[in-house]
């Protein structure tokens, strides 16, 4: 597919959609986009995007819809309800869903998409949300091989590594474990830098000494920077964060599969999204041993928002 004869329309303009649409932007494909909020739009449309004001317009026009929603739910809203994806996407198209969401759902949605003639895909990112700009971050893909195929140059232009999974419902499934081990990590991570820190040691030098250890993880690596900053700013909620963890231990019980620590860490993501609220930043969970402590992880120098390195 040429990137001058595929309309492609983008649904979800948020601080993970936003940046991935721009990837397909600056490599010249003809995007169609809309969002609850025109401003999320800007520079997508300064690029040369086109807005839409509804779903109907993105999808009337076009070869591939992409949607990167934050929840199943709105998912569900987006694609199956009036005037949505399905009634008026044209048959032969594709749907790409971006969005980190129920493997179970995702396979009742492909039936109703299939009877439309609608080819369907999943590409949940991984790898954080500051990869995402630059066009490095991970594309898991699920679904038939052949469609994957069709839409590979698409793929390519905003992820860094695409990674096909499997049947569709492999790529829902592998995203919200890794998900989990990210949230698992966080947790781990803010406990390790707390114990030194009580006895008096520097976190920077706990931190690089971690880091260069058997210890070292992708997520102490970036996020324990951001808290070492005291700005937490993933640009990713604990709202989402307990959806997530939500999401990865049904898909645990239902496939008869314990998870001590998943369970564990969505316990302790709940508590924390208690106390600090839904749309506070998901590493604001090591405010809650900075607390017990009455210490503040705190290093200078440390960015406070991520970038690709």
């Amino acid at each position: 597919m040429a990137n001058d004869s595929l309309n492609i329309g983008f649904i979800g303009l948020g601080n993970l959609g936003e940046p991935l649409c721009n990837s397909l932007v600056r490599a010249g494909y003809k995007v169609t986009v809309t969002d609850l909020h025109k401003a999320s739009a800007q520079r997508l449309l300064e690029g040369g995007a086109t807005w839409s004001d509804d779903v109907a317009g993105v999808c009337r026009q076009a070869d591939v819809v992409i949607t990167a929603l934050p929840s199943p739910a709105a998912s569900r809203k987006v694609v199956e309800g009036p005037g949505g994806v399905f009634e008026s996407l044209p048959s032969g198209a594709v749907w790409i869903e971006m969005s980190t969401t129920d493997f179970q759902d995702l396979q009742r949605l492909q039936g109703l998409a299939q009877a439309r003639g609608i080819e369907v895909l999943e590409c949940p990112v991984t790898g954080g949300v500051h990869l995402a700009s630059s066009g490095q971050i991970t594309v898991l893909v699920g679904g038939d091989p052949a469609t994957a195929a069709r839409v590979d140059g698409i793929l390519k232009v905003m992820g860094g590594e695409v990674i096909y999974m499997g049947k569709l419902g492999s790529a829902s499934v592998v995203k919200v474990v890794t998900n989990m081990l990210a949230f698992i990590h966080l947790v781990a991570a803010g406990e390790a830098m707390m114990v030194p820190a009580k006895y008096g040691v520097d976190p920077d030098a706990t931190y690089r000494a971690i880091r260069a250890s058997s210890g070292n993880s992708f997520v102490h690596e970036t996020e324990s920077k951001l808290v070492l900053s005291g700005s937490y700013n993933v640009k990713f909620t604990m709202d989402l964060a307990c959806k997530d963890l939500g999401l990865v231990n049904s898909i645990a019980e239902k496939l008869g599969v314990p998870l001590e620590l998943g369970g564990l860490t969505q316990q302790i993501f709940r508590r924390a999204r208690g106390l600090y609220g839904s749309e506070a930043q998901s590493p604001e969970v090591v405010r809650m041993i900075e607390a017990a402590c009455g210490l503040e992880l705190r290093a200078p120098g440390y960015p406070d928002e991520l970038v690709a390195e």
